[in-house]
């Protein structure tokens, strides 16, 4: 008897094991999709245009896996769509502290003529 509930609640966890794959794949990708639905795509493209796509060509490779059933290529593409996202968000702050310096730079420059009329 005691086999028999052994082998019932292993097969439950067996059978369960799958669904909850697909759970986390669908998940990771609704996850990334959000994440890089925030990224301002204007700033994204001008910040790196490159990565910005490839953020969005992984973002499709995860939806196109997890509509074919494919779990785990869909978290993989997820997750790599995520990091270019976060190295495309990076890359959005550097550029617009890049500004801030040029910025900054040509008001002291600005100053330093109109200490010296």
């Amino acid at each position: 008897m005691n086999k028999i509930l052994v082998a019932v609640l292993l097969g439950g966890t067996l059978l369960a094991a799958p669904a909850a794959f697909a759970d986390e794949a669908r998940d990771t990708l609704l996850k990334t999709e959000a994440q890089i639905e925030a990224l301002d795509s204007a700033d994204a493209a001008m910040a790196d245009s490159v990565d910005y796509q490839e953020t969005q060509l992984r973002l499709q490779e995860a939806r196109d896996a997890e509509a074919k059933g494919h779990d785990e290529e869909s978290i993989w593409r997820s997750q790599e769509a995520a990091l270019h996202g976060e190295i495309v968000k990076e890359k959005v702050k550097l550029h617009a502290l890049e500004r801030t310096v040029t910025e900054i730079k040509t008001g002291i420059e600005t100053l330093r003529r109109e200490l010296v009329s």
